[in-house]
């Protein structure tokens, strides 16, 4: 197991700490990637479920779909293994313990998500939670969880959080660190003596605010981001039903060792783009995504798709009846047009959200090699080329980890350099 190590100058006070706190009901386990947060906890939920008759536990994504594919097998086949009289059952969404103890598993990326878990548990109350990869729940996902924690199986509850670092203003950061509501622990890479060589290789490979949050375990913003207007508490909105008088579009960036993309984007009557759907995936043939992205629209007038300029590539699309329009590809007008969506309006909105859960298969290669998995996971870290002196050169952004990005650009320049979004010409 991993060695986790409580931070000084973020542990609270005594007379900072609330009655709850001293008791340890919310747990914080942040630091690099791979320092063993995931399994520490996992063995911790286990052990409950265990000890106590009559538990009632719950682990949770953001999306129910990543849990059912990250940490159900995990704990199914790493933490719970063989032990005696513990059932798995899919259909219930659960674990079932011959203590009549159970551990169900959810997500809380929707509506219909936060129902089914409003369900779980005698009277909605809850003993134990373990929520991963808790940078992507919001503040009001956490106080949900929180007003359920009054189970009676055991003489203590706790709220297990697991995550690596994110920005500085993140509400985890804020609250539970900075704030003093949370008991946190921090552990690095290099603690888990269960972790070869070649993983600590690839966190060293890193560069910029990715090395800095998942190699050192920094909660830190991106210095010279391109995109400083970008704040997932403003543009990172939960999904809903697209309206059927919403026009909707289609960009595309291709690629194989790096992620193909596909993005879906509708269009409110104010002017105002949602990203609701998308492929972001690697070490797949265009002829693939072609049938999937047929298959994923089905059902919807789609005005238009604007792609990457890949003769080759567009035509494999076309022939599976994805017919696409090159994209305008000039980088530093490209930029400009998205900031300006970016940026809040005289109303208090940007005209450019994003939905969480947008990515239709999370690609599990990008993800165990800790690169980004979505467009919204690429924002905070797509950087301005740094001078000698160390001050960014805004007119080059880095080339790396920006294919979501680049998709964004196209969509936004075939919008806003057309008049309301009607093609002109075909390059």
């Amino acid at each position: 197991m991993a060695k986790f190590e409580v931070t000084a100058p973020y542990k609270p006070l005594p007379w900072q700490i609330k009655p709850w706190q001293d008791k340890g009901l919310i747990v914080l386990c942040t630091g690099s990637a791979g320092g063993g947060k995931s399994r520490m906890a996992g063995e911790k939920v286990h052990a409950f479920m265990q000890k106590y008759d009559g538990a009632t536990g719950l682990m949770l994504r953001k999306a129910r779909e990543y849990a059912s594919k990250s940490i159900v097998p995990f704990m199914n086949r790493t933490i719970i293994g063989d032990t005696p009289g513990v059932r798995m059952k899919k259909m219930d969404t659960l674990f079932e313990y011959p203590n009549d103890s159970t551990l169900y598993w959810g997500g809380m990326k929707d509506d219909p998500q936060r129902e089914g878990l409003r369900s779980i548990g005698p009277d909605g109350a809850l003993d134990i939670v373990w929520v991963e990869e808790a940078n992507q729940f919001t503040e009001t996902d956490f106080n949900e969880l929180l007003a359920r924690m009054r189970g009676k199986a055991a003489p203590w509850l706790q709220i297990i959080l697991t995550t690596n670092p994110d920005y500085p203003t993140h509400w985890i950061n804020e609250r539970l660190i900075i704030g003093g509501e949370a008991n946190v622990y921090f552990s690095g890479a290099k603690d888990n003596p269960y972790n070869p060589p070649s993983y600590i290789n690839i966190l060293e490979r890193l560069t910029g605010v990715l090395y800095k949050r998942l190699a050192l375990g920094q909660w830190i913003q991106a210095e010279g981001a391109v995109y400083e207007e970008f704040d997932p508490i403003i543009h990172v909105i939960d999904a809903f039903e697209i309206p059927e008088d919403w026009r909707r579009f289609r960009a595309i960036d291709f690629g194989f060792t790096n992620p193909f993309v596909c993005q879906w984007w509708a269009m409110d009557p104010d002017g105002r783009l949602y990203l609701y759907r998308e492929i972001y995936h690697t070490q797949r043939l265009v002829e693939d995504h072609a049938r999937d992205i047929v298959r994923l629209s089905d059902g919807e007038n789609i005005d238009f798709t604007v792609a990457d300029h890949d003769a080759e590539d567009r035509a494999t699309l076309e022939r599976h009846g994805v017919y696409t329009f090159a994209a305008i590809k000039d980088v530093s007008p490209g930029i400009q047009a998205v900031k300006a969506r970016l940026a809040v309006a005289g109303d208090g909105k940007p005209r450019m959200f994003f939905m969480r859960g947008a990515v239709v298969e999370e690609d599990a290669q990008l993800r165990d090699n800790r690169r980004p998995t979505s467009t919204i996971d690429e924002f905070p870290g797509y950087l301005w080329h740094e001078a000698k002196d160390g001050r960014p050169v805004k007119e080059q952004p880095v080339k790396e980890n920006d294919h979501g990005a680049d998709t964004a650009r196209y969509m936004t320049m075939q919008l806003d350099t057309n008049t309301g979004g009607v093609i002109l010409f075909e390059v």
